[in-house]
């Protein structure tokens, strides 16, 4: 939302008031883990063979399970063991891992995450899922990633699809798709404690505890809570923006003859100091903080009949509720149904299916400087899509088309077709190709914004009348559209070197421009084309050492339609570094220890902010490379200590924003200590 509150004027600094973690959550779970048997951390996948990770199944790219090597899409997998070893604290660090994915730090919380483009702190174009449940707000469209966590030992795998999913997972998920899957629970019985202190993220703890139930179900509930430090902004001084969470979870997996149920819930509650329209006034800048809690309830049933058929599903309710005190102000409540049917006849593998989502929000009036109008929206989608895989000469070749058909509030009928091939040459090559349509339907922020013209502030900064509103968005707002093309290849010697390489042409057309005086409205004059690819190196130098290098190029040509007024089209729109690198060593000596160094390079670019009549700002993000490293010795098989450094390179460099808005990303070092019993 970093775009959202530069229009209110986010330009200064708001103090940070200690708040303690709360621990009791943690120690409330310590006694379910009774009578289980002694659990040791999670197996180190690099003892596995590249053919072995390669044969991993994931199920983003055609919603079903298949082998990584052979999945038509440009994906890559971020293993659970990859997030451990990596010293990531959260899931947008665990993200820089992945080759061709823009993730930018802005301050201590704020992140800006994007594929192939399109970057922002409230980017609209990747659907992101956490075990099927999408997290994405339809507020913006975007992620609210201070907010979206989990115990990351918890995860299993990340799976990002950079290029469009839109065919199976439907409007917004236009660049990509990152879908988060957590281990089942019964693969975490036990308990285990997690600790953590440091310079950027003071202390963090977490607890897990799971069980058993019966020979093939399991349950477990896991706590955490953590505190982050302030930062700095762009010039150097304190930036107010420490935060501390706190969030408690469940999972359930059973097993009742044919049927599969499962069962996952969680709350947290977040509180981080932000600059507001108080804070901008008040000489001794004293704090104000953003509030957000929000809740979730989620059942997943399956069944498998005896003539292999399998039909699944989810059902969940997820309800929201932040606060930014004189900025702006949102409650929601989405419900969400989905129902899946996998056949597999012949040489045909069908997949189809239907979903319905409604989602309500109450957002509030003046005196918030944002405001929504109406203030109170109920939006329906109506889904169904339908997947066919053909498969030829013993599956070696296997051919993809389907389509989504959604219904949405906004534009009525949206159709998203896709189609794939991809050949297995022989056990070592792969290849495939993909053409794709995808569209980002509209959301509150391009269809009912408004602006409150408070007489203190935002008259004098805009010429506005006191106490006006503002209209910013348009009610003819269309969707924004794609036509993606793609081809790929994989190569593997199936013991020490593998390769992935990935290119793509996009066509967007109707991209959102701000059109006429003053603030002007929503339009949909824009237009875009860009290219590039992505390549990725595994090689297997011995047993217990890994070298992993990756390398992306992106470039990107917009321009707007002869009827636009938008003359900061085109450098708003280039918010992303052409070229990105990576480089990562991860050495194993027996189960005792371990070390990993990832090196990575960011190109520079053009940031621009500021929207008419505001001032226009146009600021270099500068290239950079930085260093992460962590070293860990297992004195026993279920413990684990941990020393992590990220950003080694420098004091402090900035990843996103301008001079007036942008939060530079600090070095930091932090202690683990991991204990499984």
């Amino acid at each position: 939302m970093g775009s959202i509150l530069l229009i209110a004027g986010d330009a200064m600094r708001a103090p940070y008031v200690h708040k303690p973690l709360i621990a009791a959550s943690l120690l409330a779970l310590a006694g379910t883990a009774s009578a289980l048997d002694v659990a040791a951390l999670p197996e180190d996948l690099t003892e596995l063979s590249l053919d072995a990770l390669l044969q991993i199944e994931v199920v983003s790219v055609s919603r079903q399970a298949e082998p990584l090597q052979t999945a038509a899409a440009a994906i890559f997998v971020v293993t659970g063991d990859d997030i451990r070893r990596s010293g990531a604290r959260n899931i947008p660090e665990a993200l820089r891992l992945v080759p061709g994915l823009h993730v930018a730090q802005n301050g201590a919380n704020e992140y800006a995450i994007s594929a192939r483009g399109f970057n922002s702190t409230s980017a609209d174009k990747m659907e992101v899922l956490l075990d099927g449940r999408s997290v994405y707000t339809p507020l913006f469209s975007g992620v609210f990633w201070d907010t979206l966590d989990t115990y990351l030992g918890d995860i299993e795998r990340i799976e990002v699809i950079r290029g469009p999913g839109a065919t199976l997972w439907g409007a917004n998920a236009v660049n990509g798709v990152i879908n988060i899957v957590t281990r089942p629970a019964t693969e975490t019985l036990g308990t285990e404690i997690h600790a953590a202190v440091g310079t950027e993220q003071r202390a963090a703890g977490a607890l897990r505890a799971g069980k058993a139930v019966g020979s093939a179900s399991g349950i477990r509930l896991f706590a955490k809570a953590w505190e982050l430090d302030d930062g700095l902004d762009r010039q150097g001084n304190e930036a107010r923006a420490a935060q501390s969470f706190q969030q408690v979870g469940t999972r359930g997996d059973f097993e009742i003859g044919a049927l599969q149920l499962g069962l996952a819930a969680g709350r947290y509650d977040s509180s981080r100091a932000v600059t507001t329209l108080a804070t901008l006034n008040d000489p001794q800048g004293r704090p104000d903080y953003e509030t957000a809690r929000g809740s979730h309830l989620m059942l997943r049933p399956s069944w498998t009949s005896e003539g292999g058929a399998r039909l699944s599903g989810h059902i969940y309710v997820d309800q929201y509720q932040r606060l930014s005190p004189t900025i702006y102000s949102e409650q929601r409540r989405t419900h969400d149904v989905q129902l899946q049917l996998q056949q597999e006849f012949g040489r045909h593998r069908l997949n189809a299916g239907l979903g319905y989502r409604q989602t309500e929000d109450q957002t509030g009036g003046p005196p918030l400087v944002i405001i929504w109008s109406p203030s109170e929206r109920t939006a329906r989608t109506r889904s169904a899509f339908v997947q066919d895989q053909i498969g030829f000469f013993d599956r070696r070749l296997v051919w993809t088309l389907g389509s989504k058909f959604e219904h949405n509030d906004y534009t009525g009928d949206e159709v998203q077709p896709g189609t794939r091939l991809g050949y297995q040459f022989s056990d070592r090559w792969f290849s495939w190709a993909a053409v794709s349509r995808a569209v980002r339907t509209p959301n509150r922020l391009d269809h009912d914004t408004a602006l409150y013209c408070d007489p203190v502030v935002l008259a004098p900064l805009l010429g506005c009348t006191p106490d006006s509103i503002v209209p910013f968005g348009s009610r003819d707002f269309e969707a924004e559209r794609l036509t993606a093309w793609e081809w790929g290849v994989r190569y593997t010697d199936q013991q020490a070197v593998s390769a992935d390489l990935a290119l793509f042409y996009n066509d967007y057309d109707k991209i959102r421009t701000q059109e006429g005086g003053g603030f002007g409205a929503q339009g949909n004059l824009g237009a875009i084309r860009s290219y590039g690819g992505e390549l990725l190196l595994n090689w297997r130098i011995r047993p217990g050492l890994d070298l992993r290098a990756h390398v992306s190029q992106l470039r990107l040509l917009a321009e707007t339609r002869a009827a636009s007024t938008d003359a900061n089209f085109g450098e708003r729109e280039r918010t992303d570094p052409q070229q990105q690198a990576g480089l990562r060593l991860m050495w194993s000596s027996g189960e005792r220890f371990n070390a990993d160094a990832y090196l990575r390079y960011v190109g520079g670019f053009d940031q621009y902010s500021g929207t008419a009549p505001m001032p226009r700002q146009r600021d270099r993000v500068p290239a950079y490379t930085e260093l992460n490293a962590r070293v860990a010795w297992r004195p026993q098989p279920e413990m684990e200590l941990a020393l992590i450094g990220q950003n080694l390179f420098d004091a402090a460099h900035p990843e996103f924003g301008t001079a007036a808005d942008g939060r530079q990303a600090e070095r930091a070092v932090r202690m683990e200590w991991i204990w499984s019993w």
